[in-house]
Formats: structure tokens, sequence, C-alpha cells
């Protein structure tokens, strides 16, 4: 029996990968390894309970900094397994806090799954994705615990983190 709080909320936060260099499973360049040192600043004092990310290097480089600063280890999922996904999304309980690293066509996906909603996409393929340019927003959703997802009172916010993205 989990000792978590029920009427506390859940908070999702989402945000796609930093910077990344060419080729098919590039490395974040070095503007990306500075997002992600500075990505570990803004939540490095947040109650961070799961790091999530998709099997590919950019993702993963991006959460590192902030693993090694809040101690909690990074999970990856295959980015097409949707039900994997899908769990992870639902095991999300009160009082978690759990960060999510996704693509500029997965973020919108994960924000929306749980309630949330995100401002300035672009319509690709019939699917809302982050435009191409964009790596400094963060993407927080917070709705009550005793509500299912997609919860109909979920709150979204965006953030900025870094240098701005043009």
């Amino acid at each position: 029996m989990s000792d978590r709080n029920p009427s506390a909320t859940c908070t999702l936060m989402v945000l796609r990968h930093c910077e990344k260099g060419p080729g098919s499973d590039p490395s974040l360049t070095s503007e990306g390894q500075e997002r992600a040192k500075e990505l570990a600043n803004l939540l490095g004092e947040e109650p961070i309970t799961r790091l999530l990310c998709t099997e590919y290097r950019r993702t993963h480089e991006t959460l590192e900094p902030l693993a090694a600063r809040v101690g909690v280890e990074i999970e990856t999922i295959r980015a097409g397994n949707s039900s994997a996904w899908h769990q992870a999304l639902g095991d999300i309980a009160a009082g978690d806090c759990v960060v999510i690293c996704g693509h500029q066509n997965t973020v919108p996906l994960f924000v929306e799954a749980v309630g949330g909603s995100i401002d300035g996409t672009e319509q690709v393929s019939g699917q809302q994705w982050i435009p191409g340019n964009i790596f400094d927003r963060l993407y927080i959703v917070t709705w009550p615990s005793n509500e299912a997802i997609p919860a109909a009172s979920a709150l979204s916010k965006t953030r900025q983190y870094g240098v701005p993205c043009d």
C-alpha cells in the first residue's frame, strides 16, 4: 500500500531532447549539453520520482545531468512501444513527479494523453509536432490524483529554460 497522499496531485513534465548533431542517433551538441545542465539546474530541487526517455542517445543524454543531480535512474522505453508508454503514464500516482524526454512528435502526445495541452505546435501528417527549432520548452501538466487520465481538470503550463530558441 502506498503512503502517498491520495488527495495529492500528479505531475508530468515533458520536454524535447536538447540540440543534437547530425545522423540517425546523434549525441547532443555542445549547446545541447549546456541546455541539459540548465535543465538539471532548473529541476534539481523538484521531488522527481521517475525519469523516462526513448532509446535514442539524445534523449538519454538530455536527462543525464538531471538524473545525477536528483539521484533517479533513467528508464528507457522504445519510442514505438505505445503500450509501454501508455502504461507508464497510467502508473503516475498521487505525489509523483515524472519527467519524460521525447521528440518533437511525441511530446504533444504525452502531454495530451494526461489531459494537458500545448500551444505553438505544427501540424505534420495529421499530428501535432513541436517546431524543429524549439529545444527550450518544458511542458508541465498537473492533475488531481483521483482523476483518471486524460484528466478533465488538468492544468498545463510551459516554461522556457536555457538559451531561448527563436
